[in-house]
């Protein structure tokens, strides 16, 4: 009779942390169908696409918090992804500033650090 592995503190950790990146992607994806019922035609189809997209990386935080290390591409994509959406944003700010670059810079910043944290405790 094997007995199962009981995770360290640090992994716990890091699948707590995925799992409130997850719901917090979920809960922008839900909110995001107002934009999109609400949005015109000069931005239909950009919120259709943010919702979309939320709802991608939603699904994706779920498969990482509940297989933290089979999903190391993954793991690099989102973090890449996010990353680049901050500094993005920190270039428009740079420029004179577009909408939601501060609030880009914060949520987008933020969970690079949260999953580049969750990524690195998850690991051996």
């Amino acid at each position: 009779m094997s007995v199962a592995a009981v995770p360290s503190p640090w992994q716990a950790a890091g699948r707590v942390l995925t799992w409130l990146a997850a719901v917090s992607a979920l809960a922008a994806a839900v909110s995001a169908i107002s934009d999109v019922t609400q949005a015109g035609d000069a931005t239909l189809v950009v919120q259709t696409w943010r919702m979309y997209g939320l709802f991608l990386c939603a699904g994706l935080f779920v498969l990482l918090a509940l297989r933290p290390r089979v999903h190391g591409a993954v793991w690099a994509l989102l973090i890449a992804d996010k990353a680049a959406l901050a500094l993005t944003a920190a270039v428009y700010l740079a420029r004179g500033g577009a909408a939601e670059v501060a609030s880009t810079i914060a949520w987008d910043g933020g969970l690079a650090i949260v999953l580049t944290a969750a990524y690195l405790m998850t690991r051996d």
